[in-house]
């Protein structure tokens, strides 16, 4: 569908997933887009819930922003609703890490250097690459401040490069909800898949209220 309009139902793209989730700002944009990974099953459009997920009190000034991320291809209207990824994260999550890879490898921790899922890798080489990740997290929060003054020129992932600038390997963090996660990529990252939608849309259904 091309336009939003009440009674269909929203669903968050891959680019939206990755605006929701790269950095933590507070923006109407980005709340919407949390109200909507948050839901287990994609909610359905209507007046009272645009001004809900916005905060505006007027319709027309809540469906503005709406609109704005679908043009920005952030949403997706539906005639049915989709429902998120079923089943356990320990059984999901390692499929849709294969997916955010050319190489099928990618490891997703903590901040805690815990690793919630691999797919790919050695379970002794996955442990170190998320131990590695929340190191990088832990890096990134404390020079926040220093990174903020970067302004356009802050990019939202690390990268580990050889001497041509080509990265083998990258960390990218990821906010949910109040839970950091550090992922872990080998290879050229693939987060313009469904995959990733669905990975963000299944660790927000999960840590999205903590």
């Amino acid at each position: 569908m091309l336009e939003i309009i009440p009674g269909s139902y929203l669903t968050v793209t891959p680019y939206g997933a990755w605006r929701a989730v790269a950095r933590a700002d507070d923006s109407i944009e980005r709340r919407a887009l949390l109200a909507i990974l948050r839901e287990a099953m994609s909610p359905m459009l209507s007046a009272e819930q645009a001004r809900a997920w916005t905060g505006e009190a007027d319709t027309e000034t809540a469906l503005a922003p709406l609109l704005q991320l679908q043009e920005s291809a952030c949403l997706e209207a539906w005639s049915a609703p989709k429902m998120a990824p079923v089943g356990t994260l320990e059984s999901t999550l390692p499929v849709l890490l294969g997916a955010l890879s050319d190489s099928g490898q990618a490891v997703l921790a903590d901040s805690m250097g815990f690793c919630l899922a691999m797919a790919g890798y050695p379970s002794e080489t996955g442990e170190a690459l998320a131990a590695l990740g929340a190191d990088i997290l832990s890096v990134a929060e404390r020079q926040s401040v220093a990174l903020a003054k970067l302004g356009d020129h802050l990019l939202d992932g690390w990268g580990n490069v050889d001497a041509a600038g080509i990265s083998g390997l990258s960390f990218w963090p990821m906010h949910i909800g109040r839970t950091r996660l550090a992922l872990t990529v080998s290879g050229r990252p693939r987060f313009n898949q469904q995959a990733f939608a669905d990975l963000v849309w299944a660790l927000y259904v999960r840590y999205g209220t903590i």
